[in-house]
């Protein structure tokens, strides 16, 4: 084998093991969990439920997506649903739904503050001046 070879296959193995390193890092693993728990909740036949699973899924895909782009979600998200017991998915799901609702008070207080902000504004006249 030629030294050019040997060194294109490492620079590839390298790569290919610095991408599966990113997949396995623990807050991504714990995000991909996040999903398969909204998952779980989104197939509820309750209508609420059905909406808590959906934002659930959607506000840590978005992370993971944030996070790594490139990341194999489908793949990791099987992997990982396959390793949790009930007990697991009861679990992650407090801790899960402990993230989202922490946005969702950011996301409030933002609108909050941007309504008190919108009040004091002074108004301008909608008069067009000539």
């Amino acid at each position: 084998m030629s030294n050019a070879t040997i060194l294109i296959t490492l620079i590839v193995t390298l790569l290919v093991a610095s991408v599966r390193a990113e997949a396995q890092d623990a807050e991504t693993i714990a995000d991909v969990r996040c999903v398969a728990v909204g998952m779980q909740i989104y197939n509820s036949v309750d209508s609420t439920q059905q909406a808590t699973g959906m934002w659930l899924s959607l506000y840590y895909i978005g992370q993971l997506r944030g996070r790594a782009p490139q990341l194999d979600i489908e793949s990791l998200f099987v992997e990982e649903a396959n390793k949790m017991a009930a007990s697991d998915f009861a679990s992650e799901a407090k801790r899960c739904g402990a993230g989202l609702s922490a946005i969702a008070e950011l996301i409030s207080s933002m609108g909050n503050n941007l309504l008190q902000r919108h009040r004091k504004l002074p108004t301008h006249s909608n008069t067009p001046s000539n």
